[in-house]
């Protein structure tokens, strides 16, 4: 922060609205006048971004990108009480959380297989039987995978509890009112693309079919952040193959 500078009220003030801005992730700088004077504010003005980026540092939050559309995109850091953690949802359990986590990673590296597309502004479109689909692919993949040629297990510490409960679940198993069976992976996958809706990082695509969806750059950002993680590389590195498979 520069401390040179002699910050006013109203300088503070602006600061505060703009990370209070950025907490609410559905919120787009072009329907709020004032967040988009205050981003551009930030874009332009050293002083004022440095006093932005020391609430957020203060909040233990990262600040990803001050994007022209998206507006600020805020990633709490790991421990953070702002963090979320599927172990937090009350109503999951331990089963219910590894698959719905392994949904998570799987519609990320469905979608950016390659460093590459996570620096580029395209929409991706996901539906849930693209992501079941990529996912029955990976159980198989990963099936193959858990012994070598001699018969001894191969562990995969970060996916082989969640792909062997995902393997015996139903794709989807339609309800009597034709809703999608809470224990089939499709409702767990579009659970997982709700809740990006919720967050602003996923908008639903009814105009391409039922099940669709588009991904917002803002999760593109958020993958980005978490883009070390060792389930993503793994299933990106099986995405990638698929790929090589398909052409």
């Amino acid at each position: 922060m520069n401390t040179g500078y002699a910050y006013s009220a109203a300088d503070l003030t602006d600061a505060a609205s703009l990370v209070g801005f950025g907490c609410q992730p559905r919120l787009r700088p072009l329907a709020v006048p004032r967040y988009r004077d205050l981003l551009q504010r930030y874009r332009m003005d050293g002083p004022f971004r440095d006093a932005v980026d020391a609430m957020t540092e203060g909040m233990d939050m990262d600040l990803v990108e001050a994007h022209e559309a998206e507006g600020l995109v805020l990633h709490p850091r790991d421990g953070s009480w702002l963090a979320y953690r599927l172990q937090d949802h009350p109503k999951l359990g331990v089963k219910d959380r590894l698959v719905l986590g392994l949904a998570h990673v799987a519609i990320a590296a469905r979608a950016y297989p390659f460093p590459a597309d996570l620096e580029e502004e395209t929409v991706k479109r996901v539906s849930l039987t693209e992501i079941d689909d990529f996912l029955r692919g990976l159980t198989e993949h990963l099936r193959r995978a858990a012994v070598d040629e001699h018969g001894l297990a191969v562990p995969h510490a970060e996916l082989d509890a969640a792909w062997r409960i995902y393997s015996k679940l139903m794709p989807g198993r339609p309800t009597a009112t034709g809703q999608l069976a809470k224990s089939s992976t499709q409702r767990v996958i579009k659970e997982a693309l709700e809740w990006l809706v919720s967050q602003g990082m996923a908008y639903r695509a009814p105009e391409f079919g039922s099940g669709h969806y588009r991904l917002a750059h803002r999760f593109r950002l958020q993958v980005r952040e978490t883009a070390s993680m060792a389930a993503f590389a793994a299933l990106c590195d099986i995405r990638r193959s698929q790929l090589v498979e398909e052409e």
